[in-house]
């Protein structure tokens, strides 16, 4: 009896210390920075062609300029400043960067103003990342140049270090996969029709509302409707599609992300003359979704 109670208790203290173990590693995999919903974008640079932008996502700041793409993780954020890391940028070389966003009023060119708070990297462009060791330790206190020196140095002339940046225009464009006219299982629904821009609900009253595609991020769409609610409010709905590949009856799952007043609380009023931010107004997302699903 007492062999078989020292094993037992053996037992609970190895469940006890890999238990420990599961929660640290966790906990150093939750991401230290979190960017603010409202820079959670597209973005273009002022001056730059439309094949130049900066995607901003929760914890990941995504730059594309023409065929180059590079994918930073957000490490560390202190309000509008934000330390990104590259992992493997090059063979044994991480990029780091670090970024601070201002907020400008009534600018006739954008909405923020960015400041590269990091010296010269590998190129001369606003997000071009500076190369460090794999394994080295980088922070923004250690990294950042948050008192403006690299402004002073004589090759500053040589890279840029600030520019303006403009969110980009509503209007998006629905994937081929989806596009055609589906049975839709919502209960007031006869089908939903989805085309490259824009879509139509069928409702069994036999009226229907119009959607054009306004704003996309990944997988998620807003779909608005001009002037559904008053002549003074449009209706947008937030919906996430995701194929369903091994179901016998279903195509997709439709996701909703959005809270709403209006269609069974499918959609929400929003001013007509306002603009739409998923991550704004699509107030759901990080939630449990609300899905229906579309099939043949």
């Amino acid at each position: 009896m007492r062999a078989l109670l020292i094993i037992l208790l053996a037992i609970c203290i190895l469940a006890e210390i890999s238990g420990a173990r599961d929660r640290d590693r966790r906990k150093r995999r939750r991401p230290m920075c979190i960017t603010e919903p409202r820079l959670r974008d597209k973005w273009h640079i002022a001056g730059e062609n439309r094949r130049v932008f900066i995607r901003i996502r929760p914890h990941q700041v995504v730059y594309r300029h023409g065929a180059t793409m590079i994918k930073y993780r957000c490490l560390e954020n202190r309000r509008n400043i934000f330390l990104l890391r590259k992992r493997k940028y090059e063979k044994d070389k991480d990029g780091v960067l670090c970024l601070g966003f201002s907020y400008v009023a009534d600018h006739p060119r954008g909405e923020y103003s960015v400041i590269r708070l990091i010296g010269k990297g590998e190129g001369s462009n606003l997000l071009s990342p500076v190369l460090v060791p794999r394994k080295s330790q980088v922070s923004i206190n250690t990294t950042c140049d948050l008192e403006d020196r690299h402004f002073r140095l004589p090759d500053q002339r040589h890279y840029i270090t600030q520019a303006i940046i403009r969110r980009s225009a509503p209007g998006c464009k629905f994937p081929k996969s989806i596009q055609g006219r589906w049975n839709f299982t919502y209960q007031h629904a006869k089908s939903l029709e989805i085309w490259q821009r824009n879509s139509t609900l069928h409702l069994m009253d036999g009226s229907s509302v119009r959607f054009l595609c306004d704003k996309r991020d990944g997988p998620v769409f807003v779909f608005r409707s001009r002037r559904y609610v008053s002549e003074q409010q449009d209706a947008i709905m937030c919906v996430e599609f995701t194929p369903m590949e091994n179901d016998p009856f279903y195509s997709f799952e439709m996701s909703r992300h959005n809270s709403g007043s209006y269609l069974d609380g499918q959609l929400k009023a929003v001013p007509k003359s306002e603009s739409v931010y998923v991550h704004v107004h699509c107030d759901w997302i990080g939630s449990p979704a609300r899905p229906e699903y579309l099939y043949p």
